[in-house]
């Protein structure tokens, strides 16, 4: 996965330093590259049921040497939506096609602001996207808007024993990602004995079933701090991406309910430059938990429960609420 988040770190420097060349292939060639590469290194075909030489057949149909750059663009960008994956994208200098939109029909009702107003009694810190508090019945809680930047989310759980607090509510929601390398380290906090958290499987060659045998994921109880105290994550559909590896390696420890709706799912991807300059990526990693279970379509909270628009219009947080007395 690190080597993946480098190349990803890298990709924009793919339109700067190159110079398209938009006559070097047909309209029909650049779309076989493009179908062939994704062909070769999507890694969620059988979770997506998707017939991916029937989508080359349909599109194939609508190409010919009059179709202009612009419209080639967008029947590359439909053909990649057909997989209903928000960490597919293609993109060329003057921007992105759209990407599949994965909280489609989904109720997402989440306000910070509304947690910091009505239910805060204490509040205790921030660092960059980490912010901490006290609830009522001594319950703490902490807010992570994304993953980036994290580091002091150590010190916040031995604050918060500190404190001898009855409950902890990780409050994930909204939260889209970002980077997920550091979390088996700080879930070391929480484990008493090595504990298998789950595992990657990558892409390992150009067939579809093509894939590495899993590669488990530990966390390693720290020897000087454990953290025994019951905790509640909070999630919603927004959840995406590291959210969703994070949700799942913490799902199965023995004091941690997961609460809120399924998560946006969302595994490791990697880019590609097209011979023209355009860029293509793909997800080429997944992540399974304990039971062998993808996170791609989402990870499933222990308890389902979201919030309505009401809710949040008359200052409430119902998630929350059960959090706290759960």
């Amino acid at each position: 996965m690190k080597n993946l988040l480098l190349v990803l770190l890298l990709l924009p420097s793919l339109f700067s330093c190159t110079q398209p060349n938009l006559d070097s292939n047909s309209q029909q060639e650049l779309f076989d590259e493009f179908w062939t590469w994704v062909d070769q290194n999507y890694i969620y075909f059988k979770e997506k049921d998707v017939d991916w030489d029937e989508v080359k057949n349909q599109y194939n149909a609508l190409i010919d040497d009059s179709t202009t750059e612009d419209e080639l663009f967008g029947l590359m960008g439909d053909a990649l939506r057909t997989l209903k994956d928000a960490h597919n994208r293609l993109e060329r200098v003057e921007g992105r096609t759209p990407t599949y939109n994965f909280k489609e029909n989904y109720d997402i009702h989440f306000d910070v602001g509304i947690v910091k107003s009505n239910y805060v009694i204490d509040s205790l810190g921030a660092n960059g996207n980490l912010y901490w508090a006290m609830l009522n019945d001594n319950v703490g809680y902490v807010h992570l808007s994304d993953f980036n930047r994290y580091g002091s989310f150590l010190s916040v759980f031995k604050e918060m024993k500190s404190k001898s607090v009855s409950k902890l509510v990780i409050d994930m929601r909204n939260n889209g990602g970002g980077d997920s390398n550091d979390v088996p380290a700080l879930l070391g906090a929480l484990v008493q004995e090595r504990t298998t958290l789950g595992a990657y499987i990558e892409k390992s060659g150009p067939a579809h079933y093509d894939k590495t045998d899993p590669i488990f994921v530990y966390a390693d109880p720290m020897s000087d701090f454990h953290f025994d105290i019951p905790i509640v994550v909070l999630i919603n559909r927004a959840c995406y991406s590291a959210t969703s590896y994070f949700a799942a390696m913490i799902k199965e420890l023995d004091h941690v309910t997961l609460m809120g709706q399924i998560t946006g799912g969302g595994g490791g991807n990697l880019g590609y430059q097209l011979s023209n300059g355009w860029l293509v990526a793909v997800s080429v990693s997944d992540f399974v938990d304990k039971q062998g279970i993808s996170i791609e379509p989402g990870v499933t909270p222990d308890v389902s429960i979201e919030n309505s628009l009401e809710d949040l219009e008359n200052g409430r947080d119902k998630m929350l609420e059960m959090a706290i007395s759960f």
